[in-house]
């Protein structure tokens, strides 16, 4: 099957054809209510058995979780497969699969070219194959250009190293990051930047598989410049997510959850346990200053600190025009044992080396955000008490797709980590990502490793200043985020720099007109 096209790229057309199609179902809320009401404690049910380690470590336990839990992963399976039959409109994905690259052109303005990366399955001749990248250039004007970048296993390395360098202070090493940051440059976009326009300015890059996970304005050109410097970035889950119509909110109002209280709840101050979620008051400052900040441009805004930053009232809120996350985010392996598995950013795992493994298959269970009460849920976990987990503090990505989100025009993560996940390859990251595009959300701010809370909080001030004048989340990120890369590279380093402000991403949908 190809794209239809006037220009026509042959057989490479099926490779444009993937990453246009790339998986990305909404939330569809007319369906039949009885199945509606059979999901929800299904699904309860099963984040329970996922997400809790019984105090009987004997094998028949082990034995009854696991059928269990492999039976009511098929019961969620098969009602969510009835669900999307009765839902009107499920042709939607297959519907994707007509749309041509003249549409998608349309949607891209004369300074800016479209990047659809693709990790593909490359013949070698003989039986042999080898696993690449590549990618699709599109322009406003003219056909779509296909590059092959070369072997994933090179670019992949370099994209670990980046990941081990941004996220291992005792080891890391500026020239290790310095020349990772330059082989990218050299493997992944130097092929490509002779291919656009002369006078182009922004690049909308949708990436595949592991370059999810780098922060495409960090590279470094060979004059030694951040590509931010060059280019304005923006990211897509796909070309297609341009032809999307924008949603009007419901309201204009601002909502902010921050520096939850996590010990909300209990008696006892701190962890008992060796699960331990830090507190933030920095971010309770921030919010404040944001709050006073909101108010001068006379946005409505309402914050919920501490306490009240609970996930029972994340959920009475509905379609606000922009909501903030200032907290803790994770995403847990998906096996768990002993005293050096942990989290990419908060907790530490301080589990006996005996205990067996708790295997976490999907991601979407793994990924999430603390709330109010998160770490009273935690310490619950360790004792054997399962807490209802509509209301436990800890947010999932599973849960972030029944939030009512339709029509918000931005949601920001402040915290660790909310942009990693699982990559499929061509589906995007199954993570916080999904979940909240899921429930609606247009523009997605988020974080590819673990951040500090003053720096990135002084980031989100100028970022909503410079949103408050152009009022493009994209833009304005690529504006502020530039200048912080400079100046903490020429104070502190790279490697500080990058730590800092590199970690900050922008994925939209709609037009860039």
């Amino acid at each position: 099957m190809r794209l239809r096209s006037e220009n026509g790229l042959g057989g490479i057309k099926n490779g444009w054809l993937l990453a246009l199609a790339q998986a990305n179902f909404d939330v569809f809320l007319t369906a039949d209510r009885a199945l509606i009401e059979q999901l929800g404690p299904a699904k309860q049910q099963l984040t329970q058995l996922l997400m809790t380690v019984p105090k009987d470590l004997k094998a028949e336990t082990w034995k009854s979780r696991a059928e269990m839990r492999d039976q009511l992963s098929r019961q969620v399976e098969q009602l969510e497969g009835a669900l999307a039959q009765k839902v009107a409109g499920f042709g939607h994905a297959r519907r994707a699969l007509t749309v041509t690259v003249e549409q998608v052109q349309k949607a891209i303005r004369p300074q800016a070219v479209l990047l659809e990366f693709i990790r593909y399955e490359h013949y070698l001749g003989h039986q042999r194959w080898e696993n690449r990248y590549g990618a699709v250039v599109l322009a406003s004007n003219g056909g779509p250009k296909w590059v092959c970048l070369g072997a994933a296993t090179d670019i992949e390395k370099n994209v670990l190293l980046c990941q081990q360098a941004v996220r291992n202070k005792k080891q890391s090493d500026e020239a290790t990051l310095s020349q990772a940051l330059h082989q990218l440059y050299k493997q992944i976009w130097e092929p490509l930047d002779s291919l656009f326009p002369p006078d182009t300015k922004t690049a909308v890059i949708s990436p595949d598989a592991s370059l999810n996970f780098i922060s495409f304005a960090t590279l470094l050109t060979p004059h030694d410049q951040f590509l931010a410097e060059r280019y304005s970035v923006r990211y897509v889950a796909s070309g297609r997510d341009l032809l999307r119509q924008p949603v009007k909110p419901l309201n204009q109002k601002m909502v902010m959850f921050a520096a939850p209280d996590y010990n909300a709840g209990s008696e006892v101050n701190g962890s008992q346990t060796g699960l331990r979620l830090q507190p933030l008051p920095y971010f309770a400052k921030n919010a404040a200053e944001l709050e006073a900040q909101a108010k001068e441009w006379n946005w409505p805004v309402k914050v919920y600190s501490g306490a009240k930053a609970t996930e029972t009232q994340l959920r009475d809120v509905h379609s606000p025009r922009i909501l903030h996350f200032s907290t803790h985010g994770f995403f847990l392996p998906d096996t768990i044992k002993g005293p050096d598995r942990y989290s990419f950013f908060a907790f530490s795992l301080d589990l006996n080396e005996s205990q067996p493994r708790v295997l976490l298959k999907n991601p979407m269970y793994r990924s999430g955000i603390a709330l109010a009460g998160a770490q009273v849920t935690l310490d619950a976990w360790q004792r054997g008490i399962i807490p209802p987990t509509d209301t436990d503090g800890i947010l999932t990505a599973e849960e972030v797709g029944s939030l009512d989100l339709h029509g918000t025009w931005l949601v920001v993560l402040s915290a660790c980590d909310t942009g990693i996940g699982e990559p499929r390859f061509g589906e995007g990251v199954m993570g916080l990502r999904r979940g909240f595009v899921q429930a609606g959300a247009q523009n997605l701010l988020m974080t590819l490793w673990p951040v500090f809370d003053v720096p990135s909080g002084e980031l989100m001030l100028n970022f909503y200043s410079t949103l408050h004048k152009d009022n493009n989340p994209s833009e304005a990120l690529a504006e502020v985020q530039r200048d912080s890369l400079i100046k903490l590279r020429l104070k502190y380093g790279l490697l500080p720099a990058v730590v800092m402000a590199g970690a900050f991403i922008v994925s939209s949908q709609g037009s860039l007109q």
